[in-house]
């Protein structure tokens, strides 16, 4: 007697038709009111109900004034402040103003992916910077390579990372301890949240600052993502037409490509999303605003292949909003890294 084959009977579910939520063709006028409707539905998924019972209207930006908070460099300055973006939680995040042009300044919300250094990754220091300890795989800090091409740049902690990292060292759940996500993720869940629904929460308070802060021009405001930071910036671009620019990078790729047979961190795994719809439905909710899709060609957990495919269905809800060249493809020689020649020449464009 054979066993049970899972994956081949969940292959068979997850191909079955499309939710009514997904986009089934619509141009014009009623592709904005697909949109719309999309939109609603995919807070609804995230979270945001369950989120909008502890909201506040205050962010209440505070800066640090300890001496280490503000670090002068060649090119930029780089401040440390926080908002709060629910009752009793704070979000931190460095602000970078570069030297090389004058406010207000274009900005970019810099998004990291997986790391426990959180915001000191984007921005390219580790703990103990005054000693000296740089974080190596200069690849990844973002922040300080868009604040050296003159942008501002709020680079945030994610929820379970750098200074948001749970402490697990009196959890009993050893994967736990490894991986601080699935500890905020389980909990999230009972609740009605996504661990990946309260990053793009945080995000939209991120662009209430950019909005009060004077030196920041809100108006030339992008969001740049690597790896699960990707994700983050492409739901928020999804979420928020207030961001003119989005740039996910090692992200975007159809859940049957990578979510489902490669296994992720659980903040990937957003209860009922692909009922929604797939990657490029997610995406078209950007139109017309401008995106870039950043890729590695030998990338093992985004497969090449997958992310192309994705990219020639986005294309097409781009076309529907009459906005087909606002949307674009970089494909880079290498893994799972963040490329710089995708991001910067794009925004600097647009910015």
């Amino acid at each position: 007697m054979t066993g049970f084959d899972y994956d081949d009977w969940f292959d068979g579910v997850l191909r079955a038709p499309d939710s009514s939520a997904a986009y089934a063709g619509e141009t014009g006028q009623e592709f904005e009111a697909w949109q719309e409707s999309f939109r609603a539905e995919l807070r609804d998924v995230l979270g945001f109900p369950a989120m909008r019972d502890s909201a506040v209207e205050d962010i209440d930006p505070r800066r640090r004034e300890r001496p280490e908070a503000t670090v002068r460099h060649r090119s930029y300055e780089r401040q440390t402040w926080s908002v709060r973006t629910e009752r009793g939680f704070r979000v931190p995040f460095y602000l970078l103003l570069p030297d090389s042009v004058d406010p207000p300044y274009p900005v970019v919300i810099a998004l990291h992916g997986h790391t426990e250094h959180g915001k000191d990754l984007a921005a390219g220091v580790a703990e103990g910077e005054a000693a000296g300890r740089h974080i190596a795989d200069d690849r990844r800090d973002m922040a300080r390579q868009a604040a050296r091409r003159g942008f501002a740049v709020v680079a945030p902690d994610m929820r379970a990372f750098g200074e948001l990292s749970p402490d697990t060292s009196d959890d009993s759940d050893s994967s736990d301890a490894v991986n601080p996500c699935t500890r905020w993720q389980k909990r999230a869940q009972l609740l009605g949240r996504s661990l990946v629904g309260e990053r793009v929460w945080d995000v939209r308070r991120l662009v209430d600052f950019v909005e009060g802060h004077s030196a920041l021009d809100a108006g030339r405001l992008a969001v740049c993502g690597h790896s699960g930071g990707g994700t983050v910036a492409l739901l928020a671009g999804a979420l928020d037409d207030r961001i003119g620019h989005v740039v996910a990078c090692a992200s975007v790729c159809p859940f049957e490509d990578s979510i489902v047979p490669i296994d992720h961190c659980l903040c990937n795994y957003v209860p009922g999303l692909r009922r929604l719809g797939e990657a490029w439905d997610i995406a078209g909710l950007v139109a017309p605003r401008s995106l870039r899709i950043v890729a590695g060609e030998s990338d093992p957990i985004f497969p090449i292949a997958g992310t192309r495919r994705a990219f020639d269905r986005i294309q097409g809800r781009y076309c529907a909003a009459d906005a087909e060249g606002k949307c674009s493809l970089f494909v880079g020689d290498g893994g799972h890294r963040f490329f710089e020649a995708g991001a910067w020449p794009f925004l600097r464009d647009r910015l």
